[in-house]
């Protein structure tokens, strides 16, 4: 039988990736893939938690964890992203002839199936834990609900006040005492606001007209930061202000010195 009789059959899918992973260019891009990767995963575990504010309490520990793990779980998406962006920076064409354009990657199935598979375990991971955490935050605060201090909080351009409903106080400071639920009712006298008690780890939108509420525990002594969110105008990089976490006899003397009484 002569060679015009044989069948042109087209490479296994083995045979493909064997002779795609002996290419020069992806040997370094896997080499830059896995470099990236490991500076990823260490950025997660070792600096992002020093970078953090200081944890004040149960919420931002929960952020802290967030903030970790999705850095850990999407460092070989972001490893590969940048392996591909190195290989292409240092091994880029010189001379006046430009190469001819490589494979589209669209075309490719098994890299279009195995793209989209990991994206969306990725954001299905995201989708669960968002979900798991927001009934561990509404579960603890209706268990926490007959304990919590009532904090209202109004936003105005381009100050913050603080209304203590049950001890009969208001304040530009906020001040919590340590190891108790407090529940935030946050509302707005003007255009939109966003309150962030950085340490704390919750942030939620002051709109006019309505309360929106946020719950937290604070668990650490130690100074608050009080910002805005959400663009509200010409000085809202200014609308902050500053708070405590402080023991509960602390707290109580604070209530009186200003007039309140201790519910």
């Amino acid at each position: 039988m002569s060679n015009h009789d044989e069948p042109d059959l087209k490479p296994t899918p083995g045979a493909r990736a064997t002779a795609l992973l002996k290419r020069p260019d992806v040997a370094r891009t896997a080499v830059f893939t896995i470099i990236w990767t490991a500076i990823f995963v260490v950025l997660g575990l070792v600096f992002y938690p020093k970078w953090m504010p200081t944890i004040m309490s149960t919420d931002m520990k929960a952020m802290e964890r967030i903030m970790v793990a999705f850095t850990v779980i999407s460092a070989p998406i972001a490893g590969l992203v940048m392996g591909i962006a190195t290989q292409a920076v240092t091994n880029r064409h010189k001379g006046d002839t430009p190469p001819p354009d490589g494979p589209a990657i669209r075309t490719n199935g098994p890299v279009v199936v195995v793209w989209s598979l990991v994206s969306g375990i990725f954001a299905l991971v995201a989708v669960v834990w968002g979900i798991a955490e927001l009934n561990t935050m509404a579960n603890a605060a209706t268990t926490d609900a007959k304990e919590a201090i009532h904090v209202q909080v109004i936003g105005s351009q381009w100050v913050w006040s603080f209304k203590y409903v049950d001890q009969g106080v208001e304040s530009d400071k906020l001040i919590l005492p340590i190891d108790r639920p407090v529940e935030f009712d946050v509302t707005s006298e003007d255009v939109n606001h966003s309150f962030w008690p950085v340490q704390l780890g919750v942030k939620v939108d002051a709109n006019k007209l309505q309360t929106t509420t946020v719950h937290t525990v604070p668990n650490k002594l130690g100074a608050i930061d009080v910002k805005c969110a959400e663009l509200c105008g010409l000085y809202h990089a200014y609308m902050e202000t500053s708070g405590e976490v402080v023991t509960e006899d602390n707290f109580k003397n604070w209530v009186t010195a200003n007039g309140g009484h201790n519910a």
